[in-house]
């Protein structure tokens, strides 16, 4: 779902850039107000989207991060070509 890093999209860009590199408490002694500007550094879009908009899953696992045996059990389903069956126990958070 875009996890921490989507808590960022009701924040323009350029805010944030300013308070990451200019105005931050732990940006230090940057009098020359330099933000990067590297063609290397990918260009920052205007939100954060969660990994199924942009390209094709085949398999989800819940969770942040989803449990050892929760992965466990995928992998042996995967190997074995069984359907993976996700008890509730695994996958809730209440």
């Amino acid at each position: 779902m875009g996890g921490l890093p989507a808590m960022r999209n009701g924040i323009p860009v350029k805010e944030c850039l300013e308070e990451a590199y200019l105005k931050g408490p732990t940006v230090g002694d940057n009098k020359s107000k330099i933000m990067p500007n590297d063609e290397e550094i990918p260009i920052i879009t205007d939100k954060v989207y969660p990994l199924h908009e942009i390209v094709k899953i085949d398999y989800y696992l819940p969770g942040c991060p989803p449990r050892a045996d929760l992965i466990w059990q995928a992998v042996v389903a995967l190997v074995t070509g069984d359907e993976l069956n996700i008890p509730y126990e695994l996958i809730k958070f209440d």
